[in-house]
């Protein structure tokens, strides 16, 4: 696996939304600035054969509940279809028969789905009540962490 990502061999084929639901209780009200807490997670899936890497993005955003109903939460679950031409160039197998793909490819296509989930994100609250959610820059490696991670 000593290939190096070339972005010329990466497709992305969909981008599919699979959640996307805002709840706010009835003394919201999002002021320019507010804080929020954000929880991600992810899943993916490999298909040799086919060359294709299933990545799921999942992104829960909290506002803090400091009244009686004023508190608000939003969750999307994205799911990103990669076909990589030259998969076979960052994968390999252990003793028990797992496949595993180079930390560079992984963390390419991790940055690929959280660089555009931002921007679907921002789109699809920029005329909801939570108004337009720009999620922060992170490094793609926090993706990979144990469990959700909280930033």
């Amino acid at each position: 696996m000593k290939a190096k990502v070339d972005a010329d061999k990466i497709n992305l084929l969909f981008v599919k939304t699979l959640k996307s639901n805002i709840e706010v209780g009835s003394n919201f009200i999002k002021k320019e600035g507010q804080e929020y807490q954000l929880s991600l997670g992810q899943d993916s899936g490999l298909n040799l054969d086919e060359k294709k890497i299933v990545f799921t993005l999942k992104v829960l955003i909290d506002f803090p509940d400091k009244n009686e109903g004023a508190g608000a939460r939003a969750e999307f679950v994205l799911q990103f279809l990669f076909e990589v031409e030259n998969l076979d160039d960052f994968t390999s197998q252990n003793e028990e028969g797992t496949t595993s793909v180079s930390g560079e490819l992984s963390m390419t296509l991790a940055g690929i789905a959280y660089s555009t989930a931002r921007g679907v994100i921002l789109n699809t609250t920029e005329q909801s009540t939570i108004k337009g959610i720009l999620l922060p820059v992170i490094n793609p490696v926090n993706l990979f962490a144990k469990g959700q991670i909280q930033l």
